[in-house]
């Protein structure tokens, strides 16, 4: 049986000048890993998305931007800082069981969200960090039958600033200012 996604948000193929209606939140880029590429949060109505893009330069060939996007209810801003505080304790202290490396899928107003530890972050080091899917969303790009994911590595997300941003947009939301 062919899985169901829920009707798709606009997509943001122009960082800088997205549709009508879609605001611009937040931009940040991740200056330890790869300084040319930015996440930038947007909000489209009661949704968050985020867009990660960067310039791709091929060789002998036209420069062109390439975008990821991630989509989302607002409420993930709480959510997610919640469960990576979750994740952050010993099972014992009531945070992830032993041998789990994800949460089980829990709604985030009314779509199934996971986060995951990555144990490949994607940048140079390889090092670890976090993925969060969306199992009802299906990922932009046309060929794809993929749910959407988003990945940040554990420098970007600790020492990068992309923690310290989140909180506050998740203060935000909770104060309704965003």
């Amino acid at each position: 049986m062919k899985k169901q996604f829920l009707p798709p948000l606009i997509e943001i193929t122009e960082p800088d000048s997205p549709a009508h209606g879609i605001k611009l939140i937040a931009r940040i880029n991740d200056s330890l890993n790869y300084p040319n590429r930015s996440y930038s949060f947007y909000k489209q109505d009661d949704f968050l998305s985020i867009v990660h893009h960067w310039i791709i330069t091929p060789k002998n060939k036209a420069a062109y931007l390439a975008t990821e996007q991630f989509d989302a209810p607002l409420e993930i801003l709480p959510w997610f800082i919640d469960k990576l505080e979750f994740f952050m304790k010993s099972s014992t202290q009531g945070g992830l069981p032993a041998n789990k490396i994800a949460t089980d899928k829990e709604k985030v107003r009314g779509e199934y969200i996971i986060l995951g530890r990555a144990m490949d972050a994607g940048n140079a080091r390889r090092e670890g960090g976090y993925i969060l899917d969306n199992i009802d969303r299906k990922d932009h790009h046309k060929i794809s039958t993929n749910p959407q994911d988003i990945t940040f590595s554990d420098s970007f997300l600790f020492e990068g600033g992309l923690m310290d941003l989140w909180k506050d947009l998740a203060e935000k939301y909770k104060g309704d200012n965003l």
